[in-house]
C-alpha cells in the first residue's frame, strides 16, 4: 500500500509554501491588531465622543446667547369710534412688524453643580478610556494565545514529520526484508497503515493551522486567506512572584480601576443632587429692536430698541420630596458601587490564585515532560537498532513511536499552558506587553 499521490504531494509542497510566506512576529501581529481591529476602532469611537463631551460648555460654564429675528404682515377691517365723536372705518388695513433680539444668559452660581458636571465628563472620559484599555487587552490576549496555539502546532507537524521519516525508513525495510525472503507481506501492511495514519495526523495539524491562521487574522483585522507565517518557539518567564502579582493587580488592574470610576461617578452624582438644593444666581443681558407700522389705529409707526439687562435668583424650596428621594437612591448607588468593587477585587484575587496554581504546576510538568522527552527519544534511538536488526517486531517499534510523539506532544502542551497561565496574569496585573 502507497501513500496517495495527492498526500505526497501536499506533504511535499507544504514546507516550500511555509518558506514562501511572511514572518509575522508577536510584536508585530499585535501593533497590527492595535491599528485594524475592529472592536477597538468601535471603542475608540466612544472614546472621541467622551472627549467631545468633555467640554466647559456641556458643564454649564458658558452663557448661552441667542439671535432671534421676525418679520410679519397683516391685513384686517378696523372700526373704531373714540369719545371725541371721531369714527374710523378701514377696510383692508395693512400693518407690518419687524422685531429683533439678542439674549444672553449666563449662571453664575448653581450650588458648584456646574463644577460636578465637569467632573463627570472628566471622569465619563477617563472611563471610556480604561473601557478601551480593557478591549486592547482583551484583544492582546487573543491575538497572543491563538499565535502561541499555532507556533505548538507547527512544532507538533515537525516532530510528526519526523515521525514520517522514520515510517518511510520502515516501510522501505519491510520491503526489503520480503523481497529477499526475510520478512513477512503483514509486518509491510503494518507499516504502510501506520506511515498512512502519520500521514492523516499530519493533514488534520495542517487544517488546525490553516484554521487557526484565519482566526489570527480576523483579530487583527486582515483578509481571512492572508498568508504569514509564525515564529518557531516563544519565551516563557519561569520566575513571577505571587506576592508581587497581587500588588499589581490591586494597583493596575484595568476592571478594578474601571469600576472604581464608576463609584467616583455615583459620588459625584451625590454631589450634584446636594448643589441642587443650593440657591442659583443667573445674569442676563438682551438687546431688541421693535419696528412697527400700521394704517389704522393710534400709532402709524412706531420703533423702539435699546439694552435689558439684569439678575435673577431662584432657589427650589419643594419638589414634592423628589431631591430628598434622588438623593436617597444616589446613596445607595454609590454603596452598591463600593460593594461592586470589593466583589470584583475578591473575584480577581481568587482568579489570581488559580492562574498562579496552573501556572506554577504548568512549570513543573514542563520539567518533567522535558526529561520524558529524552527518555523517550533515547528509547526510539534503541528501537530503531534493534528493529533494523531484526530483534523487535513492527508492533513493539510502534509503540515506541506512539510514545516518542506522545511525549513530545505533552512537553508542547505543557510549554503551552505556561505561556497561556503567564498571559492571564499579565492581563490580570494589567502587564500585557510583549517585551
Amino acid at each position: 500500500m502507497k501513500i496517495p499521490p495527492f498526500i505526497s504531494l501536499f506533504l511535499f509542497l507544504f514546507p516550500i509554501l511555509i518558506t514562501a510566506q511572511p514572518l509575522l512576529s508577536e510584536a508585530e501581529a499585535v501593533r497590527i491588531g492595535l491599528e485594524n481591529n475592529y472592536d477597538i476602532r468601535l471603542v475608540k469611537k466612544d472614546v472621541a465622543i467622551a472627549e467631545n463631551n468633555n467640554s466647559l460648555g456641556n458643564a454649564g460654564f458658558l452663557p448661552d446667547v441667542s439671535l432671534s429675528a421676525g418679520q410679519s404682515y397683516s391685513i384686517n377691517d378696523s372700526k373704531q369710534e373714540f369719545l371725541t365723536g371721531q369714527l374710523n372705518d378701514r377696510k383692508g388695513a395693512r400693518s407690518d412688524v419687524f422685531a429683533a433680539a439678542a439674549q444672553l444668559n449666563w449662571t453664575l452660581f448653581d450650588g458648584l453643580q456646574m463644577f460636578r458636571r465637569y467632573e463627570i465628563l472628566n471622569t465619563l472620559q477617563q472611563q471610556s478610556e480604561l473601557e478601551l484599555l480593557l478591549t486592547v487587552e482583551r484583544n492582546i490576549f487573543d491575538i497572543l494565545s491563538n499565535y502561541y496555539s499555532l507556533v505548538q502546532i507547527n512544532e507538533q507537524i515537525k516532530v510528526v514529520k519526523r515521525t514520517l521519516e522514520i515510517d518511510n525508513e520502515r516501510v522501505l525495510l519491510t520491503g526489503q526484508m520480503l523481497n529477499i525472503g526475510a520478512g513477512s507481506r503483514l509486518e509491510l501492511l503494518q507499516a504502510e497503515v501506520d506511515r498512512n495514519t502519520d500521514s492523516a495526523m499530519l493533514l488534520n495539524l495542517n487544517d488546525r493551522v490553516a484554521q487557526l491562521k484565519t482566526v489570527i487574522n480576523n483579530l487583527l483585522g486582515r483578509d481571512p486567506g492572508e498568508a504569514f507565517m509564525v515564529a518557531d518557539s516563544f519565551a516563557i518567564k519561569s520566575n513571577l512572584a505571587k506576592e508581587v502579582l497581587m500588588h499589581k493587580m490591586l494597583e493596575n488592574n484595568t476592571a478594578l480601576r474601571l469600576s472604581a470610576q464608576d463609584e467616583k461617578l455615583a459620588q459625584l452624582s451625590l454631589k450634584e443632587i446636594r448643589g441642587r438644593q443650593s440657591p442659583a444666581l443667573d445674569f442676563n443681558l438682551g438687546y431688541n429692536f421693535n419696528d412697527q407700522s400700521s394704517e389704522a389705529g393710534f400709532l402709524k409707526t412706531s420703533r423702539t430698541n435699546g439694552l435689558t439687562y439684569g439678575v435673577s435668583a431662584r432657589m427650589n424650596l419643594f419638589n414634592g420630596f423628589n431631591t430628598r428621594r434622588e438623593k436617597q437612591n444616589a446613596k445607595i448607588l454609590v454603596e452598591s458601587s463600593q460593594l461592586r468593587i470589593e466583589s470584583l477585587e475578591n473575584g480577581l484575587k481568587t482568579e489570581l490564585y488559580q492562574q498562579y496554581e496552573a501556572y506554577t504546576n504548568s512549570l513543573q510538568l514542563l520539567r518533567m515532560e522535558s526529561q520524558n522527552v529524552l527518555a523517550a527519544r533515547e528509547n526510539l534511538s534503541i528501537a530503531a537498532e534493534r528493529y533494523q536488526l531484526g530483534d523487535m517486531s513492527g508492533i513493539e517499534f510502534r509503540e515506541s513511536q506512539r510514545n516518542f510523539v506522545a511525549a513530545e506532544s505533552r512537553l508542547l502542551l505543557a510549554r503551552f499552558q505556561v505561556k497561556i497561565s503567564e498571559l492571564s496574569l499579565m492581563q490580570l496585573t494589567g502587564d500585557l506587553t510583549i517585551d
